[in-house]
């Protein structure tokens, strides 16, 4: 299933086009989608001047042919349509479907007939919107809202619900049921936008599959992600696994680099080892002794990482200046796959176009706040596309850190769904950096990687929220190796399988 933004839904658009489609067969198979949904006998229709009108108008004659009541309400009935408005709004005259055009005189009359059908179908505006619906929409919007006993049907999207955040314009419709086409509207994800959009159906298109080729993102979902976990071989041992370093921790922040490590340890690494200064390695000891430790030099040389296979870097390292030459020395002295986290991120975002020269997988682990200071955007812009291109340009695997977290390359892209509130808690993103790293080094590809690590490291939270109103990170990491093992059973055919 995909998620898609304003942006990506008209390249999504666009692409069907180019395969050949008219934008009327385009509507016609949508309107084929919405009329499956439609139950009851009279149905009140209001479409806009756009495509999103055109669909609505399309169904009101699938409904119109199948001897169902049907009445359209317009805006306009001229230059301001659509192609596809315009067509099928010549269609409903030709087949003489009662079709009435709003104004501010007639509106209480349209209103009280609105309010004898059973269904209203807002087929105002689509994700196209970018401003709040005024004047005469404006009105027609709150007294749509004011019909409570009324099945309100969504086309698309709710008007006036903001596609890429799902936040409401001031004039929204409030919807019973959205049936959304071809992929989830991004602005779903907010829970919020559940006030409006009640139900969301999702309904595929009858039409070549361009979802890939536009760039939309996919749902990381379990169905999708567990079968990417190999089950361990018989004949495994630890180097099987993977040899990580971690160059993590300070003085003021030792308990990042000791998380980090432990959910390294815990979800597989067959050896952790971590890099850094003598109070870390003092803790680390009583905390993980599964993980080993070697002091930090002074500045980081090429042979201090040659028997290992994968590397992470930040997790509590601080900025001092010894912190920002060691994420200097990481990236132009080694080759390793790497994780960037944390305070490394604040110090990359100095040098970003350090990346673009790097011949290995980078997985850097931003929340938003991070992911501002590496690349600056607004808050309205849409981050799916921002967060896309930028992983693209500089040729990395991004995690961005969030409610269904973003997972891309820049090619593939997808919204992970796993997470829970109760993890909102310090420390949750040193240990999901521990867990990617771990499956860095077992030889995953980094894409692999990030997924497993996100889903892996949300649903165990949500496992533990369910008696829990905080979810710690040190009990989550406790619990890694016993959903990872459930998974496997789930799945139980693949195995790992890595030279050495």
């Amino acid at each position: 299933m995909y998620i898609g933004s304003q942006a990506l839904m008209k390249r999504y658009d666009a692409c069907l086009l180019e395969q050949g489609y008219t934008i009327e067969e385009l509507v016609d198979k949508a309107s084929d989608c919405l009329y499956k949904h439609m139950s009851g006998h009279s149905f009140a229709i209001v479409c806009g001047p756009g495509n999103n009108g055109a669909d609505g108008l399309s169904l009101a004659i699938k409904l119109f042919q199948q001897k169902k009541e049907v009445h359209v309400f317009i805006f306009d009935n001229g230059e301001h349509l659509s192609q596809a408005n315009l067509y099928y709004l010549q269609q409903c005259y030709d087949l003489s479907i009662p079709v009435s055009l709003f104004q501010q005189d007639n509106l209480d009359a349209l209103i009280q007939c609105m309010d004898s059908c059973e269904t209203i179908v807002d087929a105002i505006f689509g994700f196209g919107l970018n401003s709040c619906p005024r004047g005469i929409y404006q009105s027609v919007i709150e007294e749509i809202n004011q019909l409570y006993d009324h099945e309100v049907i969504a086309v698309d999207i709710p008007t006036g619900l903001q596609c890429n955040t799902g936040k409401p314009y001031q004039s929204v419709v409030y919807a019973t049921k959205t049936i959304t086409l071809s992929a989830i509207k991004n602005g779903f994800l907010n829970p919020d936008s559940r006030f409006f959009t009640g139900e969301v159906i999702v309904e595929m298109l009858d039409a070549r599959d361009v979802g890939e080729a536009a760039g939309l993102y996919q749902m990381g979902n379990a169905k999708m992600i567990i079968p990417l976990l190999k089950e361990r071989v018989f004949d495994g041992y630890k180097g099987t696994y993977g040899y990580t370093c971690l160059i993590t921790g300070c003085q003021e922040y030792k308990g990042a680099a000791l998380l980090s490590a432990k959910s390294c340890v815990y979800s597989g690494s067959g050896i952790t080892t971590v890099m850094s200064d003598e109070s870390v390695i003092n803790a680390l000891t009583q905390f993980c002794p599964e993980a080993t430790a070697v002091l930090r030099p002074p500045v980081l040389q090429k042979d201090d990482f040659v028997k290992y296979d994968a590397l992470l870097i930040g997790c509590g390292l601080g900025q001092s200046l010894d912190s920002y030459r060691y994420v200097i020395d990481l990236l132009e002295k080694t080759h390793q796959p790497l994780v960037i986290d944390g305070d490394a991120l604040t110090i990359l975002s100095a040098h970003v176009d350090l990346l673009k020269n790097q011949k290995r997988d980078i997985i850097l682990t931003p929340h938003l706040g991070e992911f501002q200071r590496l690349c600056p955007f607004q808050d309205d812009d849409d981050m799916l596309e921002i967060a896309q291109n930028f992983a693209k340009t500089y040729h990395v695997t991004l995690v961005l850190k969030g409610p269904y977290t973003i997972v891309t390359n820049g090619y593939e892209s997808y919204r992970v769904m796993a997470g829970h509130k109760a993890m909102a808690t310090g420390g949750m993103g040193d240990v999901l950096a521990g867990i990617i790293t771990s499956f860095l080094g077992q030889g995953y590809q980094a894409i692999q990687a990030a997924l497993l690590g996100v889903f892996i490291h949300g649903y165990t939270g949500e496992q533990l929220a369910k008696k829990a109103y905080t979810v710690l990170p040190s009990r989550l990491i406790e619990h890694l190796p016993e959903v990872m093992d459930e998974m496997i059973k789930s799945n139980p055919k693949v195995t790992l399988e890595k030279s050495v």
